[in-house]
């Protein structure tokens, strides 16, 4: 599981459907320029995600985990009327979703990450990053808009808070574009594309290995898979069941009740060791719908921190409609597309479904 850094500021993350080798790649790329050096030490701790858990890598005095220092923004996130709402609040109550093609799915949720500032002796640091996140997808995937905000950041046991921990002030709206041309659809999570997988277990479980996992076994990337297909998106209640029982058989994947979220809601949870951090995702059991994650040092000396911390943990408070965009006139702009090597990343093993954006073919 590779790790995530943070381009310039904390509301610049990758794009929700950023494909792992351009992550890897633009992560070393980065810091190379900063450091100078031609080689870089790429840790396999905690998390690896977009918008929930992932170590997340910081330079002090250069690139920075700081959010931006705008002070907020230029309309207040939930200001633009949804025509249906979905609060998972209450579990096993949640109503069902059909957006049309031209309509925006919106995600809340509240994060919290594993964060390394790396620096000398006197700034480099480890402690726990929080965000609050409201994400705007349409649901042909063609656009999106993203609101970061910092939280209070915690403490790792027994460590203090590095000095770049106190820049957590401030939030940034950002554009998320459709994906890069030559992409494989496999790296899509909009609605279009999620409602046409299958609505079986076995053909899911297949879904899962679709993609390369590059260095990473094929299992624990199919777990990651599972865990990018659940994230911040939006499938109907055949496809989420048959996600749900495919990602249970996959080797080193444990169910465990009552595990809750970052607001307490409990749910089932299905949880794999690696890297010395047992990953859980939590869902409802009744709708299938992901509450949140939870990420839990099992091996002290892989991870760096006592055994039971609690490196990363995520809930998912809402997912509503709504017929357009706010009006936002400081977006950073997606540049995806335009840095080197990520536009056009290796094709994955298979593509099933093909769909493209805006003509979604269901699946049975």
């Amino acid at each position: 599981m590779s790790d995530e850094i943070q381009q310039f500021t904390d509301a610049r993350p990758s794009a929700p459907s950023y494909p792992e080798q351009a992550r890897r790649a633009a992560r070393d790329r980065l810091l190379a320029e900063a450091t100078g050096r031609g080689r870089v030490w790429r840790p396999r701790l905690g998390w690896q995600a977009v918008g929930a858990f992932g170590l997340t890598l910081a330079l002090a005095g250069g690139l920075g985990v700081a959010l931006s220092s705008r002070p907020g923004p230029a309309v207040t996130p939930g200001a633009v009327t949804a025509t249906s709402s979905a609060d998972v609040t209450a579990p096993g109550r949640l109503a069902e979703l059909d957006p049309r093609p031209d309509q925006f799915i919106v995600f809340e949720s509240e994060t919290m990450n594993l964060a390394e500032v790396i620096g000398d002796s006197k700034t480099a640091g480890r402690y726990l990053y929080r965000t609050y996140r409201k994400f705007y997808q349409s649901a042909d995937g063609h656009q999106g808009l993203l609101w970061i905000e910092g939280r209070s950041p915690r403490q790792v046991p027994g460590r203090p808070l590095p000095a770049e921990a106190e820049q957590w002030k401030g939030g940034g709206w950002n554009e998320i574009g459709a994906n890069c041309p030559g992409w494989p659809s496999s790296t899509r999570r909009d609605y279009a594309y999620l409602r046409t997988l299958p609505a079986t277990p076995a053909k899911m479980r297949e879904v899962l290995y679709t993609r390369d996992g590059g260095d990473r076994p094929a299992d624990e990337a199919a777990f990651d898979r599972f865990g990018d297909l659940t994230r911040e998106t939006y499938m109907p209640r055949a496809q989420r069941q048959a996600l749900f029982e495919a990602a249970k058989t996959l080797p080193g994947v444990e169910e465990a009740p009552k595990v809750k979220d970052s607001t307490g809601r409990e749910g089932v949870a299905l949880g794999r060791v690696i890297d010395g951090v047992l990953e859980q995702k939590i869902f409802d059991p009744e709708t299938f719908t992901l509450l949140g994650e939870r990420g839990t040092v099992v091996d002290a000396k892989t991870v760096g921190a006592p055994v039971g911390t609690v490196v990363g943990w995520t809930a998912q408070t809402k997912v509503s409609l709504v017929d357009r965009l706010p009006d936002v006139k400081d977006a950073t702009k997606d540049s995806k597309c335009e840095m080197n090597g990520s536009a056009s990343p290796p094709p994955a093993a298979s593509e099933t479904p093909s769909a493209t954006p805006g003509e979604p073919t269901p699946t049975p």
